[in-house]
Parts: C-alpha cells; sequence; structure tokens
C-alpha cells in the first residue's frame, strides 16, 4: 500500500451535512434518503433540515451513498480486496449502490468465510443481482473461501480501485473536512443507456412555469420553443422538482428503465378572455393559466 493511502487510511473525519442538501435548497423538499439508510439514530430533522449526532454515528457510509445530491462529506469504510474479489468482513455493510459501482470497477466476484459470514451480506447482493439483471449484466459470482492474511489487501475503496480518478484525490481531500468528492455515487456514470427513476410529468395539471426547470441540477428539463423536454440520464432522484411543483403535476419513481428522452409539444394560444398570448401543453386550451385560476375564485 502506497504512503498516500496509509494517509488516508490514518485519517481522524467527521461526517458532515453540507448545504447542497435539498433540505437546505428548499423548505418544500420532503427528501428523507439519509434518515432512511441511517440504522444508528445519528440522523435527525431539526426544524426541516438534517442534523448528525455525531455521538451516534458510526461512520458506515450509508447516508453517504443514499444521498441523491452528495451533500453528506466524510469517507467509506475500507474494504477487502482478494485477487480482485471483494471480501466480507467487517460490521458495516455495503449498499447495493455501493455493490454496483465495484461491479463497473471490475469486482464481479464476492468471497465469504463461511455460509454464517455470507448471509450478513444477503440482503444488499441479492439487491445488486436483481438490479444486474435488470441492466442486461451478470450477476455477482459468490463463492465460500478460506482467506489468509498475505492473501487480501485493504484499502479505502475509492482510493484503491477507481485509479482514473487518483490525480484529483489531493484537490478533493481537504485538511479540515477530510471529504471525498462523492459524485462517483452517481450510477448513471457507469452504466450508461439506461436511467435509474422514471419520471412523468402530468400534461393536463402542467402550467410550464418553469420551476422544475429552474431548479434541477442536473438539468433534466428543458423547456424551448414548442418544445418541452425531459432527459433523465443524468437525474438523482432528489425528488425536489415534484416537492416544488405548485401544480403537483410531476411524480418520480426508483425504477431501471432504458434511456429515453420524452418531448411535449408546446402550443402557443391566445387566450379568449384577456386575449394575451400563452403557451400550453394542451391544445384544447382556449384560456390561459392565470384567467382560468381568476374564474375558479369567482
Amino acid at each position: 500500500m502506497g504512503l498516500f493511502s496509509k494517509w488516508v487510511e490514518s485519517l481522524d473525519y467527521e461526517f458532515e451535512i453540507e448545504s447542497s442538501c435539498t433540505r437546505h435548497q428548499s423548505h418544500y423538499s420532503t427528501c428523507e434518503k439519509c434518515l432512511t439508510a441511517c440504522e444508528e439514530n445519528a440522523i435527525s430533522f431539526v426544524n426541516g433540515q438534517p442534523v448528525l449526532n455525531q455521538s451516534n454515528c458510526v461512520q458506515c457510509g450509508k447516508c453517504i451513498v443514499a444521498c441523491p445530491v452528495h451533500a453528506i462529506a466524510g469517507i467509506l469504510p475500507e474494504r477487502e480486496i482478494s485477487q480482485n474479489q471483494l471480501v466480507i468482513s467487517g460490521q458495516h455493510i455495503p449498499t447495493s449502490k455501493e455493490l454496483l459501482i465495484y461491479y463497473k470497477k471490475g469486482i464481479t466476484s464476492i468471497i465469504g468465510k463461511d455460509e454464517a459470514s455470507m448471509q450478513l451480506w444477503k440482503k444488499p447482493i441479492e439487491e445488486a443481482n436483481t438490479m444486474l439483471r435488470e441492466l442486461d449484466e451478470r450477476p455477482f459470482t459468490l463463492s465460500i473461501k478460506s482467506i489468509g492474511q498475505e492473501e487480501y489487501y485493504s484499502r479505502r475503496a475509492l482510493f484503491s480501485l477507481w485509479k482514473n480518478e487518483s490525480k484529483s484525490i489531493m484537490k478533493q481531500v481537504t485538511p479540515s473536512k477530510w471529504r471525498f468528492n462523492h459524485n462517483v455515487f452517481e450510477l448513471q456514470k457507469y452504466y450508461t443507456g439506461y436511467q435509474f427513476t422514471e419520471l412523468s410529468v402530468d400534461i393536463e395539471k402542467c402550467t410550464l412555469c418553469t420551476v422544475c426547470e429552474r431548479l434541477c441540477a442536473t438539468k433534466c428539463f428543458a423547456i424551448q420553443e414548442g418544445n418541452f423536454s425531459l432527459s433523465l440520464q443524468g437525474c438523482s432522484a432528489c425528488g425536489l422538482c415534484a416537492d416544488i411543483c405548485p401544480e403537483k403535476a410531476i411524480t418520480l419513481k426508483d425504477q431501471i428503465v432504458s434511456l429515453e428522452e420524452i418531448n411535449h409539444p408546446i402550443y402557443e394560444k391566445v387566450c379568449q378572455s384577456c386575449n394575451q398570448t400563452f403557451k400550453t401543453l394542451r391544445d384544447q386550451d382556449e384560456e390561459c393559466t392565470p384567467c382560468k385560476k381568476l374564474k375558479s375564485f369567482n
């Protein structure tokens, strides 16, 4: 193991929730993915925003992987690798998402010392294998094997396997936070041709207010001349678009589907009530949204 890897593993650090959290961005956000992922009751909500209780935190890293907008800083627990195989060990069980990224880094086999150890990781492995089949990939191969101390090396996952990113590690790790660039947890980067979220816009409700387009950090929405397009390759499933939509016209569902761009035609009309030009997703509309709402109040 190199000096830099040893230095990384020796760091003393605390996890931290950063301002990029959607609940910091908008009070409309209902995201609770970090809270759901944490099994140690180390995360709670205070005034609608997540707060870390460091005394309860065991630094398992599940909140880091679960956060859709990479708003939790910290370093993942170490994993053991033997001959390019992931070894079941330690108290921190990986998530299926972490396993999927290992898979794309060439770690396609998982080994345990006995049946009892295999049971520890059973749930995330089964979840990962189900997703791999949906992604048209072969599942992880599993085996039981006794491993001597000399056969494996132990390094932090993100610093040993992901060599392409190693040149910028020194820029990503800062002495004040010991944090890592968590954009590496975007599954879309590794499984191109697929999207991990199914998003739909109810054109009977949408008023083309552009709030979703303006707030989406991954630019999934584009309202252009004559066309409203949805491109979900970069969608993180943070849910902020659905939370903040004033008409509740957006729905999201975690689902693996082939990547596609959805296009809705935009029609330009003249309102029969105010004679102003307006844009709509419905060809049959005869009144603009303000006039419709005004009538509903009468």
